[in-house]
């Protein structure tokens, strides 16, 4: 494996180390690696035909902390339909069958290309700011893959480009600042899966909790696009107030391409939308 070539403005394992986990999120994160290790969802970005390389990073302590589950007492609140999604219409026509070209999308095992744009706070500063991730993946030769990053947030920066087999590029890619907005969408997409008992998403899906800091309410929305992925969009408020809010794909559907989480005083802590996607 060649070592990347690139500059990097802050200090990737530093910074990993210090980003701020609560419980939920350390319990979020160990489910993450039991399904992805299970190979239960395409969730991961780890599918592919080797050991996939998953591009993932931390930036400005963001953690997709967006008040998701509690620890309090669980109560369905819906049109009947609670979080069982195969009970509507509309989540087969994007995550079945017939739509298995998209399906596991975010795959860097394979060429292709990815951008997002994001949004949100700085942690240093605490100043809110913008940014980009890319990742372009192209074939080098007989079973090697060229990876280039290219991460911007703020006063951040971060680019990189490696060559090497597929199945060696994931210890690499975890471990500098392009980690979050991916964890990010991960995590959005296995957390609502696991709040609504790893059904997929159907338009209507509500659920309502107790938990020790209010009445949190998880409701599918609608429909939307980001960069022709269909999702369900995802709206989380606790006691009225929006905490995240996520665009997923279901268990079989990739991660989420769009997630916004905020803070206790509503702010915008992270967001990451999906604007271009090509699959080589």
């Amino acid at each position: 494996m060649h070592e990347p070539n690139g500059r990097d403005g802050r200090n990737g394992r530093k910074r990993l180390l210090s980003t701020r986990l609560n419980a939920r999120v350390l319990a979020t994160l160990v489910l993450a690696v039991v399904v992805v290790l299970a190979g239960c969802t395409g969730i991961g970005g780890l599918s592919g035909d080797g050991d996939t390389a998953d591009a993932t990073s931390t930036a400005s302590g963001t953690n997709a902390d967006g008040g998701g589950s509690g620890d309090g007492a669980d109560t369905d609140a819906s049109d009947g339909t609670g979080a069982d999604a195969s009970a509507g219409d509309g989540a087969g026509s994007t995550i079945g069958e017939d739509s298995q070209a998209e399906d596991n999308w975010f795959n860097l095992s394979k060429p292709g290309h990815y951008e997002f744009d994001l949004a949100g706070m700085d942690e240093e500063t605490g100043k809110q700011v913008t940014g980009r991730l890319v990742y372009d993946v192209e074939v080098a030769g007989a079973g090697e893959l060229t990876t280039s990053v290219d991460y911007e947030f703020g006063s951040e920066q971060f680019q990189s480009t490696t060559t090497g087999p597929a199945e060696e590029f994931s210890a690499q890619l975890f471990l500098n600042e392009a980690y979050a907005p991916i964890a990010a969408l991960q995590s959005v997409s296995l957390m609502y899966l696991f709040e609504m008992g790893f059904t997929d998403p159907t338009v209507g899906n509500r659920k309502q909790s107790t938990t020790d800091e209010g009445t949190q309410i998880t409701e599918v929305t609608e429909k939307r696009t980001y960069a022709g992925l269909e999702c369900f969009f995802v709206e989380t408020t606790l006691d009225g107030e929006v905490t995240q809010q996520s665009c997923i794909r279901g268990m079989e559907g990739g991660i989420a391409p769009y997630a916004a989480t905020h803070t206790d005083e509503g702010e915008l802590e992270l967001e990451v939308e999906l604007v271009e996607y090509e699959s080589n």
